[in-house]
């Protein structure tokens, strides 16, 4: 969990390059973010603003709340307000807020891709009961298609796959 400098000083990070103090650093600043997301919030919506928050700053996250409510939009609903913070780069809309510019993509992005994550990890552990059976393959090899498979002739064309238990896992939004 890289900090900046203007953060880890914040929060008491003397060496932001050394991992152990940099991961208990960033676990320390998420929380502290967390607690700023107003406890109307509901959970998961919450955790998305928090780890928004932790990327863009939490002035830029009410910014893109205001445009959201602006628009008559939920401001206390990640979907809506994931749908402003990209506006956040546009002189039409920046030159309208209180904190100005932001990547407003990333923190979108940041928060997408640590959702995808977890639920990956959720699916795996919720399908994981103790069994004498030993784990299965993290990816298959198969062939393309029935019809190569049965044709001597044709080599087969292998590709990877996800582990059948897994079943399909869906798009996060």
């Amino acid at each position: 969990m890289m900090l900046t400098r203007n953060t880890a000083s914040y929060i008491g990070i003397n060496n932001r390059m050394d991992a152990e103090e940099s991961i208990q650093g960033g676990a320390k600043y998420f929380r502290m973010v967390h607690r700023k997301i107003p406890k109307r919030i509901p959970e998961p919506d919450r955790t998305w603003f928090a780890l928004a928050s932790y990327n863009v700053g939490f002035g830029h996250l009410e910014d893109a709340r205001r445009l959201t409510e602006g628009a008559g939009k939920n401001p206390d609903r990640w979907m809506d307000v994931k749908e402003f913070l990209p506006l956040l780069a546009q002189k039409e809309w920046y030159t309208k807020t209180r904190f100005g510019f932001a990547r407003g993509h990333e923190p979108v992005l940041y928060v997408q891709n640590i959702r995808r994550y977890y639920d990956v990890l959720a699916r795996i552990t919720e399908r994981a009961q103790p069994d004498a059976n030993p784990p299965a393959e993290v990816v298959n090899l198969e062939p393309r298609s029935p019809e190569t498979a049965s044709d001597p002739q044709s080599q087969p064309d292998m590709r990877a796959s996800l582990p059948p238990e897994l079943g399909m896992i869906p798009p996060t939004l």
